[in-house]
Parts: structure tokens; C-alpha cells; sequence
């Protein structure tokens, strides 16, 4: 997907609880397996690979360091709708908004730095935004693409009129005066405190149309939740000067306050316990290639029984996954499959008060940096887990801990401490066509092994 300047905040950084993981390298690994006077035989193994594909639900997406509006529609995996929440603050506290304040006007200024589409001519492509009022708190009970519902928003759009957005670098709206004029009520404790004033303005909703009909394509809008902002005009009695005068508020969008995006997929049918032919890596919170590695220790175990091994003696030199994919004949669209790929489980993280469940990476991602990089070269993705796989084989892991989805990631180093963090690729869409279990190249388990005597 064509991308331009993207970039996470520091406040993600910051924030990084809620979103991020961060590896430290397992140097012990196989430490103390093997006595000193013994040599080892090292052998490989090869396993077809149990691949499903399953949805992504429940993809962590709070602050996710970009608001994300859009929609897209594709001819393999249909329509993807993004849309987000955020909270609305006056720039200043302790307002005085004089004796009867009337409203005048109310804008909304929106600029965006960052697009993303698949087709050059969806770059302009208009798109109609719409923006709604909140009915529901963000805090950390919404944590994910799937928290809201569409009760969540008054559905009486605020903005005025069509507010067509041609993929420009910015776009205006006129907002309700009806709504300028509730926020010229807000009380002297809802102006002195942002969270009381929260509980009253509970924020903002944004979302664009796809594109109508039949017709495939669109475009994905990536914010920064500074780069919004509004200012209400209004007219009201100066007591101090017995006059009537204008004056100017302006509101804006934290990049510390929680922003949520919401995103929708229609690719549910694709789900499938066995796909033969094609296996889709679908960004955000779409399909994904899933494998179950309980399924594969039981491959392994009847594996090693034929063979005559004792798997609890079973060292993992190296364990390679290798998803092959078709060079398309349209060679311009390599450039929509992701750069690299990893193995995500659903674990607990977040914070004691505010515990989540998010995507994390295996702890085999820190081996190095291109671990899950797509060889153009012999077309397919090359994913090492061996640490994982020999304690997946030592039975160190069960439940969820052996659930995992394969999905595109996204590392970025603190320029602070230099600690490198992994994160899911949660703003970005893409898609990747990966060879099904029934191709001649299919998904492979390729093991490196010896066995203690």
C-alpha cells in the first residue's frame, strides 16, 4: 500500500503499555541441555503446516498514535471501513464566556499528513466525511477496533452539509451551531477541569462512505491527533464594558488523551479451518493466517514415536516457518504485501489498573531485526522460532499461549533509553496472497535438530 511520512508519536511512545512489548534476547536458550562429552548428530525434519485462517477481533487500537479514517474495497476480501474516536478539549481553562453567549460559527480543521491506498487513482478519490458526538467514555474499557457500536454516537451527524475530502492536505467543516452552543455552557468546574468537562463532552466520532456501488478502491487517512482543531465563535455581553462583542475559543485533540480507531471487515467468510488454495494476510483487524501449536506438537510427537525418538530429549537447533507465495502477474502489486511478518498470541498485558489483552509477539522476534522478512528472492516468508518451538515440545506453554496469528509488525527503537519495541501493525492496511496447505508450495515447518543421547 503506497504510504507517505509515516510516524508514530512520542506520546505512543510514552503510552507504550497499552499497545507495545518489549523483547529482551534469550541468550540461555538450550544451556545446560547437552554434557560436554557428548556429540551430537544434527539432523532436519520437515512438517506440512496446520494453517487456518481466522479473524484478528479484538485488535488493541487506543492509542494507536494516528486517528485513522477511511474505506477501502477490495475483490478478494471486500469492504474495510476505519473510523475513530477522540476527545475534545478547550485550549485554556477557567473560560469566561461573557453574558449570553450566542454561537456563530464552529469549525472543524483537520490536516493530514499521511494516506494510504492501493491504486494511484484512489488518491484523489472524494470521500464524505461525517462527524458525530460520543455517547460513550473512552477510557480503557474500549481498547479495541471492536469496542464501539455504532449506540456509541449520536447517529445526527454534527458537521454541516457535504464535507468532501478530495485527498488534499487538509479539509474544514462547519460543525452544528446547536452543538457550539452546548459547549457555551460548560460550567465554570466543566471549564477548570478536563475530566469533568469529559463527562459532559464525552467527544467526537469520524468516519468517511466507501465508495458507492459496485466500485472497488479507496483510501485511508492517517492523523495525528494534533493536527486537529477547532475554534467557535461567538457573540456575547461584555458586562465590564456594558458592550456586545465577539470572541474566539479554540478546542483541540490531545495526543495524550485516548484516541480510538474503529475498524470494520467484511472477510468473515473467508474463514477456514483447511484453505487449500490461498491463504490471506489481511491488515488491521482482517483475516489471518492462524496455526494452532498444539496441532503441531501433535504432528511432532507422532512424528517422533515413527521415529523411534524420545521428543522429550529433542534439541531445537533451528525451527523455520516458510509461508511461499505466486509472484503475481501484475508485478506492481508485490508492493502491498508487508516487509515482514511474525507470530502474534493474545496475552494479557496493560497495567495492574487498567489489564488488557493484547496481541504480543513471540519473544523469538529479538533474534534479529529481518526475523519474518519477505525473500523476494525465493518468494516466501521466513519466520524463526526456535526458541518458542522447544518449549512449545518441553509442554512450557498451554492454553492461548499455543493460539497464534501471523501478522504484519512494526519495530521502532526509543530514542531515549534505545530499547527496541515490537508492536502489531495496527494503521496501516495491507494485504499478502500466501500459497494454501493443497499448492505444490505450501507452508512448511523446516526443523534443524538433534536428539541427547
Amino acid at each position: 500500500m503506497t504510504i507517505r511520512n509515516i510516524f508514530r508519536s512520542a506520546a505512543a511512545i510514552l503510552l507504550s503499555s497499552l499497545i507495545t512489548s518489549c523483547i529482551e534476547t534469550d541468550k540461555t536458550t538450550g544451556s545446560g541441555l547437552v554434557p560436554d562429552n557428548h556429540i551430537l548428530k544434527v539432523k532436519t525434519a520437515t512438517f506440512d503446516l496446520p494453517v487456518q485462517m481466522k479473524m484478528s477481533d479484538s485488535l488493541q487500537t487506543i492509542f494507536s498514535g494516528s486517528i485513522v479514517v477511511g474505506a477501502y474495497k477490495d475483490p478478494d476480501l471486500g469492504l474495510v471501513e476505519a473510523s475513530s474516536a477522540f476527545q475534545v478539549i478547550p485550549a485554556a481553562d477557567s473560560l469566561s464566556f461573557g453574558t449570553n453567549p450566542v454561537a456563530k460559527s464552529f469549525k472543524m480543521y483537520v490536516n493530514v499528513a499521511d494516506k494510504s491506498f492501493f491504486y494511484e487513482k484512489d488518491q484523489y478519490v472524494p470521500q464524505n466525511f461525517h462527524v458525530y458526538r460520543l455517547t460513550r467514555d473512552l477510557d480503557s474499557s474500549v481498547a479495541y477496533n471492536n469496542s464501539l457500536t455504532d449506540s456509541d454516537y449520536n447517529p445526527v451527524k454534527i458537521n454541516l452539509g457535504g464535507s468532501i475530502f478530495f485527498g488534499g492536505d487538509s479539509l474544514v467543516m462547519d460543525l452544528s451551531l446547536a452543538y457550539a452552543q452546548q459547549l457555551l455552557s460548560a460550567t465554570t468546574a466543566e471549564s477548570d477541569s478536563t475530566e469533568i468537562f469529559l463527562k459532559r463532552f464525552k467527544g467526537l466520532y469520524m468516519k468517511t462512505d466507501p465508495l458507492p456501488g459496485s466500485l472497488e478502491g479507496g483510501r485511508f487517512n492517517l492523523i495525528d491527533p494534533l493536527d486537529i482543531f477547532f475554534t467557535l465563535e461567538y457573540r456575547h455581553v461584555d458586562a465590564s464594558k456594558s458592550i456586545d462583542k465577539d470572541s474566539l475559543i479554540y478546542y483541540f485533540v490531545s495526543d495524550v488523551r485516548p484516541t480510538l480507531n474503529r475498524f470494520k471487515h467484511s472477510s468473515q467468510s473467508l474463514v477456514s479451518t483447511n484453505p487449500q488454495q490461498k491463504i490471506y494476510v489481511e491488515g488491521l483487524a482482517g483475516i489471518k493466517p492462524y496455526i494452532d501449536f498444539n496441532d503441531v506438537k501433535n504432528q511432532m510427537t507422532n512424528w517422533a514415536q515413527s521415529n523411534n525418538t524420545d521428543i522429550s530429549k529433542l534439541i531445537i537447533a533451528k525451527a523455520e516457518l516458510r509461508f511461499p507465495y505466486e509472484f503475481p502477474q501484475d508485478f506492481t502489486r508485490m508492493i502491498y504485501f508487508p516487509s515482514q511478518l511474525f507470530l502474534f498470541t493474545r496475552e494479557k498485558g496493560g497495567t495492574t489498573t487498567a489489564p488488557t489483552v493484547m496481541y504480543e509477539p513471540l519473544d523469538d522476534i529479538s533474534y534479529y531485526e529481518s526475523n519474518g522478512a519477505i525473500n523476494r528472492s525465493l518468494l516466501y516468508y521466513s519466520i524463526d522460532i526456535s526458541t518458542y518451538l522447544q518449549k512449545v515440545v518441553q509442554n512450557k506453554f498451554t492454553g492461548k499461549s499455543l493460539q497464534t496469528w501471523v501478522a504484519p509488525i512494526l519495530q521502532q527503537s526509543d530514542p531515549y533509553s534505545g530499547a527496541v519495541y515490537y508492536y502489531i501493525q495496527n494503521i496501516l492496511y495491507g494485504k499478502a496472497i500466501l500459497n494454501g496447505r493443497g499448492m505444490t508450495r505450501k507452508p512448511l515447518l523446516v526443523l534443524t535438530y538433534a536428539v541427547m543421547p
